[in-house]
């Protein structure tokens, strides 16, 4: 006698089923046609910055290769945490990006009591766009030339040199940290809310020395306003010629500032792959390296597998700087 089957198992036979397997068909037919619309690509800072002109390089090859418009929205406040919990919202459609930077994606965990997102569990690793080297800078007044001249001032007045940066944690915080527990030296520390706030109170004099990009830094540099004392990278810059790398005077010091595209938790594969494919050929082409170079940043690309294991190795490096210094969240 042949089996009856319930009407219930029919119905789920017959209805769910058909649509659980279209629901799991999604991702890869979205993946296929996408993208059907303009993507939008936040920088969690004010535009003018490195961050900024990077995402509006990125986006301009971007559009080239995906032959649809990428549009640049800049969201600043909170450390980069309100733009960066934006794109954690979003929808894992591949159509909100974000620019991230060590800021949002490694330190503000160790800075702010609460944060709005997880960076190591609410973003897709997409693309690693470039390192910009960092560069230690004096005002001109204080006679310094170079980081042996800093070091051997800081060790003769201990504690009376002043480092402004954007504020606790940032890059340029970070810069100084660094600096202190490998020489050995005592630099006093002076936040301000923002980077343009620290930068003119050093054009001024109000301070001595600070930390910046080599992007932002370069025209005040090459004016004279500023002086150039070492770059945080391995080796010289072309575009600083004369300034040696800091890590020759404290060896082991070496703190670029990295650049990168992440995107919501849960963006289906294909298309991170895609959008990391059209970047890293994009990079590889000579004007798009020369652009980059003109910045004084270095052009990165690869897959998405090689910015989630850097992602992975900065978070615990910057811990390890951040973890003792006072006033951060841990």
């Amino acid at each position: 006698m042949r089996k009856h089957t319930p009407p219930v198992r029919r119905a789920f036979k017959n209805l769910v089923l058909p649509l659980l397997a279209a629901a799991l068909a999604l991702p890869a037919a979205a993946a296929g046609d996408w993208p059907s619309k303009p993507i939008q690509l936040i920088v969690p800072f004010a535009a003018g910055g490195t961050t900024d002109l990077l995402a509006r390089l990125v986006a301009d090859g971007l559009s080239k290769g995906l032959k649809q418009n990428v549009i640049v929205e800049n969201k600043p406040g909170a450390g980069a945490n309100i733009g960066a919990a934006e794109v954690a919202r979003a929808a894992p459609d591949g159509y909100t990006l974000l620019m991230g930077t060590p800021g949002p994606l490694a330190i503000n965990p160790y800075v702010y009591p609460k944060m709005p997102f997880d960076p190591a569990k609410d973003f897709a690793a997409v693309s690693y766009v470039a390192d910009v080297p960092n560069v230690i800078l004096a005002n001109p007044a204080t006679g310094l030339k170079n980081i042996p001249d800093l070091l051997a001032q800081a060790r003769a007045r201990p504690g009376q040199l002043n480092w402004g940066s954007p504020g606790v944690g940032s890059t340029g915080h970070i810069q100084l940290e660094l600096l202190k527990q490998l020489a050995g030296v005592d630099i006093a520390h002076v936040p301000y809310k923002g980077a343009s706030q620290a930068s003119a109170d050093l054009i001024a004099g109000h301070i001595q020395l600070a930390g910046d990009n080599v992007p932002t830094a370069l025209e005040n540099i090459r004016a004279g306003k500023l002086v150039a004392l070492g770059v945080a990278s391995n080796d010289a810059l072309e575009v600083l010629p004369g300034v040696r790398p800091v890590r020759e005077a404290v060896p082991g010091y070496l703190l670029p500032s990295w650049f990168v595209i992440v995107a919501p938790a849960g963006t289906p594969q294909p298309i991170v792959d895609k959008i990391a494919a059209v970047i890293d050929a994009y990079e590889k082409e000579p004007a798009t390296i020369e652009k980059f170079r003109a910045l004084g940043a270095v052009p990165v690309g690869g897959p998405a597998e090689r910015l989630a294991k850097h992602l992975k190795a900065e978070q615990a490096r910057y811990g390890e700087v951040l973890k003792n210094i006072p006033g951060n969240a841990q």
